[in-house]
């Protein structure tokens, strides 16, 4: 009858290292989820920053076709210029 006590204080240190290593399991899967969301936008904002002069040369391009280029070419078919 002895050692029936030594066995289920062993069963009762496998379950708590069990219930320890699913917690560290857990806090693994958390910290590498924060880390993938951390580098994805970090990659999202280089992405975004390396874009930013095209992006503004465009704009600008685009503007200044509307503003002065079509109007001047529609004055010019209706004849006023």
């Amino acid at each position: 009858m002895g050692n029936v006590g030594k066995w289920k204080n062993m069963n009762n240190q496998k379950s708590e290292t069990k219930s320890r290593l699913a917690y560290m399991d857990s806090l693994v899967d958390s910290i590498t989820y924060r880390s993938q969301l951390i580098s994805r936008s970090q990659k999202l904002d280089s992405g975004l920053l390396s874009t930013r002069r095209i992006g503004f040369a465009a704009g600008f391009l685009t503007a200044v076709l509307f503003v002065i280029v079509i109007p001047f070419i529609f004055l010019a078919i209706i004849g006023i210029i």
